[in-house]
């Protein structure tokens, strides 16, 4: 076996804060780094009441698990593009035993189009709403910016557009305007980890989403936060 070939997948699990998931190679291997959006999740989710949890490119399920083990949220919807990655979350949730729905979605597509999955969507009406992701930022084909046992993680989960990498997040944004009309939540926070030079790329898309939501009669508001290590990874974005 190639020496770069990750561990993790040999022994399939990983520990990520302070517990074991099961990983193999449909899904992305946990880093470090994304237990600080976790802990910025439950750190908020203690002084806000939220209904409703939603990760959305929820991988092997390691976020939404995780924030679940601190605090309780009653409604939690985890959506991924693929299926296989899906299996997986189920799997670490049958260790877990809570209470979480599973949906294949692009997005959050399945909570704006009419399908059988959403009749599993109660209603999110005036509902208080965090939605937490990491999705792929890295720009496609970056090889030559990744270190070699990377190659083995499924590109699906780690390339997020041709030309920035935080394509993925623009697509992301433009649905979230129509989250909103079609449920007309209360508050919306948003937590996603992006690369670390995506800032200003990050800024120029949210501020026209502000512009957006603005004549839609809501208030954006966004910040950034660093990692651990001081680096400036994570955006939080408030809608009310």
């Amino acid at each position: 076996m190639d020496s770069h070939y990750p561990p993790e997948y040999t022994r399939w699990w990983v520990e990520f804060f302070y517990q074991k998931f099961q990983v193999n190679e449909h899904v992305l291997i946990p880093r470090f780094e994304t237990e600080d959006l976790v802990r910025e999740a439950i750190k908020i989710a203690r002084d806000i009441v939220f209904d409703t949890l939603i990760d959305v490119g929820t991988g092997s399920g390691i976020i939404p698990l995780s924030i679940l083990s601190v605090v309780d949220i009653p409604q939690v919807f985890a959506v991924d593009l693929s299926s296989e990655a899906l299996k997986v979350a189920e799997g670490n949730n049958r260790n877990q035993g809570k209470e979480i729905t599973f949906l294949e979605s692009d997005l959050l597509g399945v909570f704006l189009n009419e399908s059988v999955e959403t009749r599993l969507i109660v209603s999110l009406q005036n509902k208080n709403i965090l939605i937490v992701t990491n999705l792929p930022y890295i720009r496609n084909g970056d090889w030559d910016n990744m270190s070699k046992d990377t190659r083995y993680e499924p590109g699906i989960a780690l390339f997020g557009g041709t030309e920035t990498g935080f394509e993925l997040y623009e697509k992301l944004f433009i649905q979230i305007p129509v989250f909103f009309e079609k449920h007309q939540p209360g508050e919306l926070l948003i937590l996603a980890e992006m690369g670390e030079d995506q800032e200003e790329t990050a800024t120029r898309t949210l501020e026209s989403l502000a512009l957006i939501v603005a004549g839609n009669k809501r208030k954006l508001d966004f910040s950034f936060f660093a990692d651990c290590f001081g680096i400036r990874r994570f955006m939080k974005i408030e809608i009310i």
